[in-house]
């Protein structure tokens, strides 16, 4: 479980860093097919997010949620870009309609790992913790709830 959590924050960034803004190189670059392209991208992986977020997922664990965004990727965003590419495609998205809310939706999936991750560091790590006899105590406790 501690392996996830850099996991889901590298994963996390490097969205970021793909749909919100990277390198410092001119947008003069792009072309207008590239900017409906980056439009197109950003709107479907909006799409993506809505339909992750949409669903209660209370329980889920931070390798559940950064699981379901990995598989929930639009194409157009794991596709290499050089710095160039990559900082004229994310001024491109900047400039999107639908700019706004897809980064209120990054934030709020930022947010529900954070939480996965910090109700997993909370968990009991040791059979004590659960019960002060330990696991006969955890035993005694359900033999008595039947």
């Amino acid at each position: 479980m501690r392996n996830v959590l850099p996991f889901g924050i590298l994963m996390i960034v490097g969205l970021l860093l793909l749909g919100c803004g990277a390198g410092s190189e001119s947008a003069e670059t792009a072309t207008n097919a590239a900017n409906e392209d980056a439009c197109a991208c950003l709107a479907e992986m909006k799409a993506s997010l809505e339909g992750i977020l949409a669903e209660e997922h209370a329980e889920w664990t931070a390798k559940q949620w950064t699981e379901s965004l990995t598989k929930a990727t639009a194409p157009c965003m794991r596709k290499e870009r050089t710095p160039e590419e990559l900082s004229a495609w994310s001024q491109a998205q900047a400039g999107c309609e639908d700019y706004a809310a897809y980064k209120a939706l990054v934030t709020t999936f930022r947010g529900k790992l954070a939480a996965a991750v910090q109700d997993s560091k909370n968990m009991p790590q040791d059979i004590k913790e659960l019960t002060s006899d330990g696991a006969k105590g955890l035993l005694d406790q359900l033999s008595k709830q039947r």
